[in-house]
C-alpha cells in the first residue's frame, strides 16, 4: 500500500473557483438573452420565442384565473383544474394590490397595474427567500448574488413571469419542503399540491420511505386544505376531480405552437406528430408508418425512463437522502407530459444545492444550464401568422412566429437528467470498504486541512 497525501483545502479552493466561474458564465449568457429579448421587443413590439405566440395573452394565466376566482361557474362552466386554494391566493393578491375589480379578464388586466407590479415584485422576491433556505448555506454571498441574477434572467423564469402563472410560488415552497422535516414538511407539500395537483407525486416520497404515518398526515393535510378552501369558495368544488380527469383525456386541448413554446417533456414531439397539422408537415419527409413508429418510440422512451426512475427510487430508497428523493420526483413531474409544461423548469432552482453534492454534479448542472440559457434566440422554424394585438406594444402588429433551438434541446436534456439521476441511484452500494474506514480514521488523526487515502500498488 502507498500512502497518498490529499490536500482537501486546495481541492476545495479549486472547486469553488470553478463553480464561481461557471455561475458567471451562465449569468453572462442570460444577460445576452434578456438583452436580445428587450431589443426584439423594442424593434418589433412583441416578445420572440420562447414566449407564447399569442402576444395579446401576456399575464393572462393570472387574469383568466382571477376572473373565475369571482365567478361561481369556475368548475361547472370553465371546467377549472385549479384547486380552490389557487383562487383564494388570487383573490388575496388582487385585494392587497388593489386590483381592477371584476369583469372581463382583459379588462381586469387593463385596470390592475398595481397587481401586475405585485406579480413582478413577487418574481424578484421569491428567489431571495429561496436562497436563504438551509440548503444554500454553503454558498458565499457573492455566489448567491450572481445566482440570484442568473435565476431572474433565465428563460424559464421569464417565460413564467410573462404568463403570470401561480407556479412562481412553487420553488420557495419546494425549497422549504426540502429544508424541513415532519409535519412542517407535510404542510409545504400539501400547499404545493393545492396549487398544482401534479405535485401529488411528491407523496411517493413517503411510500418509498415506508413512512405510512407521514403519508397519512400529508394526505390528510392536503385534503383538509382542499376541503376548507373549497367550502369557503364554491359549493361545486368537488367537480374539480371530474375536470382533472377530463383534462387528462383531452387530446386537442393545446395548439402546436403553444406546446412547442417551452416543452419540458419529449411527449411534445409525439403530440406534434400525432396532430393532423404536424403529421401533414412531417409527411413530406416521412411515411405515415414511420411517423407512427417515431411517436411510439418517443412515448416508449419516456415511460421507460420514468419506470427506471421509480425502480431506482424504491430499490435504493435506504441509500438515498430525503432531498435526493425529492429532486428525483421533481424531475419525474416535469417529464410526465405536455400538460405539465415548461413552467416546471423553475423548480430546478431549488434542486441546485442538492445536485452539486452528487457524483455526477457537473452533468446535472450542465443539463439544467441548457434548460435555463436562451437557446431560443437560435431559430429553427418560422412563419408569419398575421396581425395580432400586442399587449406590450398596445397595438396590432404583424407577428412572425419562430420555434427556437431551446424547444428541441430542453425536453431531451430533461429526460437525460432523469435517466442520469436514476442511474446514479441504481449504482449506489451499501458497502463500507477497508479503504473507507482508513480514510475516516486518518481524517480525524490528520486534522481539517489534510486527509489520507490509499492506493493499491
Amino acid at each position: 500500500m502507498e500512502l497518498i497525501l490529499i490536500d482537501w483545502g486546495t481541492i476545495s479552493s479549486n472547486w469553488l473557483r470553478r463553480r464561481l466561474a461557471y455561475i458567471c458564465m451562465i449569468l453572462l449568457l442570460n444577460i445576452v438573452g434578456i438583452s436580445y429579448f428587450i431589443y426584439y421587443l423594442l424593434a418589433n413590439g412583441y416578445l420572440p420565442s420562447p414566449f407564447i405566440f399569442d402576444k395579446s395573452d401576456t399575464f393572462m394565466d393570472f387574469f383568466n384565473a382571477l376572473h373565475w376566482a369571482y365567478d361561481n361557474g369556475r368548475y361547472t362552466e370553465w371546467g377549472s383544474v385549479y384547486p380552490p386554494l389557487s383562487f383564494i391566493i388570487l383573490r388575496v393578491i388582487n385585494f392587497v394590490f388593489a386590483g381592477g375589480g371584476f369583469g372581463d379578464p382583459s379588462l381586469m388586466r387593463d385596470n390592475s397595474q398595481w397587481v401586475i407590479l405585485g406579480i413582478c415584485l413577487s418574481y424578484l422576491l421569491i428567489p431571495v427567500l429561496l436562497l436563504k433556505t438551509r440548503y444554500w448555506r454553503d454558498f458565499s454571498y457573492s455566489e448567491k448574488l450572481l445566482i440570484y441574477f442568473a435565476i431572474i434572467l433565465s428563460s424559464p423564469m421569464l417565460f413564467t413571469l410573462e404568463r403570470g402563472n401561480l407556479i412562481l410560488l412553487a420553488p420557495i415552497l419546494l425549497a422549504l419542503a426540502l429544508s424541513k422535516i415532519g409535519m412542517t414538511r407535510s404542510v409545504f407539500i400539501a400547499l404545493l399540491i393545492n396549487i398544482k395537483p401534479y405535485f401529488a407525486l411528491l407523496l411517493i416520497y413517503y411510500i418509498a420511505r415506508k413512512n405510512w404515518k407521514g403519508f397519512v398526515n400529508c394526505a390528510l393535510m392536503c385534503g383538509m386544505i382542499f376541503t376548507l378552501f373549497g367550502l369557503l369558495l364554491d359549493n361545486n368544488f368537488l367537480i374539480f376531480f371530474k375536470n382533472i380527469f377530463n383534462f387528462s383525456q383531452e387530446e386537442g386541448l393545446f395548439s402546436l405552437r403553444e406546446v412547442m413554446a417551452m416543452p419540458s417533456s419529449i411527449s411534445a414531439f409525439s403530440y406534434v406528430l400525432k396532430h393532423p397539422d404536424g403529421a401533414m408537415f412531417a409527411s413530406g419527409l416521412l411515411t405515415q408508418e414511420k411517423i407512427a413508429l417515431i411517436v411510439y418510440t418517443i412515448e416508449a422512451a419516456k415511460w421507460s425512463v420514468l419506470a427506471i426512475a421509480l425502480i431506482a427510487l424504491f430499490t435504493k430508497s435506504k441509500l438515498i437522502r430525503d432531498a435526493e428523493i425529492f429532486a428525483l420526483l421533481s424531475v419525474v413531474i416535469s417529464n410526465l407530459g405536455i400538460w405539465v409544461g415548461g413552467y416546471t423548469f423553475i423548480l430546478y432552482v431549488a434542486l441546485i444545492p442538492i445536485l452539486i453534492k452528487m457524483n455526477a454534479r457537473w452533468l446535472y448542472i450542465g443539463l439544467i444550464s441548457l434548460m435555463a440559457i436562451p437557446l431560443d434566440i437560435i431559430p429553427l422554424l418560422g412563419d408569419f401568422i398575421g396581425r395580432q394585438y400586442s399587449y406590450l406594444a398596445n397595438q396590432r402588429i404583424e407577428i412572425f412566429w419562430t420555434m427556437g433551438l431551446g424547444s428541441v434541446i430542453r425536453p431531451i436534456a430533461n429526460l437525460i437528467l432523469l435517466l442520469s439521476l436514476s442511474y446514479e441511484f441504481l449504482a449506489k452500494r451499501n458497502v463500507c470498504t477497508y479503504n473507507n474506514v482508513v480514510q475516516h480514521v486518518c481524517f480525524f488523526l490528520g486534522g481539517s486541512n489534510m486527509n489520507y487515502g490509499f492506493r493499491d500498488k
